[in-house]
């Protein structure tokens, strides 16, 4: 994290804080408190699973940039589609199970 410090900040939750270590760019958030990281970790989550992401074995370059380009251009569709409309609560109701088969 120190080698990003100029560059981004990072958001975690409290279960990564150090007694004697915090980054400046390191913002420890409260259960409930900048929730768009979770809108993002499910978003990557289900086109991971959709996309078998994790199991990228390409081995040459112009391959895996193919594969991130179709995530991508996935995440893109399902943006227009269904776009990130929330309820009263805040929270966005997310699917991709329509394209797991």
């Amino acid at each position: 994290m120190d080698e990003v410090a100029d560059e981004m900040v990072v958001f975690s939750d409290m279960g990564f804080a150090k007694k004697d270590w915090h980054p400046l760019n390191l913002r420890l958030c409260q259960r409930g408190e900048w929730n768009v990281r979770m809108l993002m970790e499910t978003v990557l989550s289900m086109l991971t699973y959709v996309c078998d992401f994790k199991h990228t074995r390409h081995k040459a370059w112009d391959y895996f940039k193919t594969k991130v380009g179709f995530t991508m251009a996935l995440f893109n569709i399902l943006v227009q589609w269904h776009g990130f409309q929330s309820d009263e609560t805040g929270f966005v109701a997310l699917s991709i199970a329509e394209f797991s088969l």
